[in-house]
């Protein structure tokens, strides 16, 4: 188990259904959560991208409703959390978001002074 240390979610997706794109109806099931980053220039011979502010990164997570429920009902979004990270188990080499935990404040603010 890993963190991600003072993330700022904007949302949450959890979704399934069936593709028909191939032809033959497949499952699928996914589950994000996106949360935002500083955003950083890219140069390199061929580019010179500035970049000023934020951009979203996201992350996978373990596809349950129980986890969603949480994220949705709990998160305070747009907040700092901490996000909490265990092995992909379709992957063990990649992590997914298992939970977050919410930063105490009032001890930064004690911290403070």
């Amino acid at each position: 188990m890993s963190t991600l240390k003072n993330i700022i979610i904007t949302s949450v997706k959890l979704g399934s259904g069936t593709s028909n794109k191939s032809g033959s109806p497949k499952p699928y099931q996914f589950a994000n959560v996106t949360y935002l980053r500083t955003a950083k220039d890219f140069i390199s011979d061929q580019h010179n991208i500035q970049m000023a502010g934020f951009e979203t990164q996201e992350v996978n997570m373990a596809f349950d409703v129980g986890l969603y429920a949480e994220f949705k009902n709990g998160c305070p979004f747009l907040t700092p959390v901490d996000l909490i990270l265990d092995a992909d188990p379709e992957n063990p080499a990649r992590n997914i978001v298992s939970g977050f935990q919410i930063i105490d404040t009032s001890k930064k603010a004690k911290d403070a002074f």
